[in-house]
């Protein structure tokens, strides 16, 4: 009903591919005297060196403004989760750095309101625009 290969098993205890046995060996194919001195070693790479210096640049760009965005401009939703301390913090200082100190908003209270009046143009009016 049911066999085991052995041969199988051994290949799989060494964690070596198992050769099987309907497969053949393919024939090692060595060059010719006259092909192995046309041959060239290909060490050079294809791509030109632009490349590479925008690749750099890209990865010390990008991968920044991705962690950038992910902590402080992703909706992770509503509940609490790991880069709410951080959006915490931003938005209280935030907050104060664009509100005013109280010594400001009481020097701002102390000084009389000053109006300007916009002047009133009357002119022709162009079409399409109320005047």
């Amino acid at each position: 009903m049911f066999m085991i290969n052995h041969f199988r098993l051994t290949a799989l205890a060494r964690r070596t591919p198992c050769l099987r046995s309907y497969s053949k060996k393919s024939p090692v194919i060595r060059p010719t005297p006259v092909q192995n001195q046309s041959a060239e070693p290909d060490n050079e790479d294809f791509r030109p060196p632009w490349v590479y210096s925008a690749s750099h640049i890209l990865t010390y760009t990008l991968i920044p403004t991705a962690i950038v965005y992910c902590v402080f401009l992703a909706d992770w939703g509503e509940r609490e989760h790991v880069f709410s301390p951080v959006r915490r913090w931003t938005t209280k200082y935030k907050e104060s750095f664009l509100s005013l100190s109280p010594d400001e908003a009481s020097l701002i209270e102390s000084q009389p309101p000053t109006t300007t009046e916009l002047p009133v143009t009357r002119g022709i009016q162009v079409e399409g625009r109320p005047s």
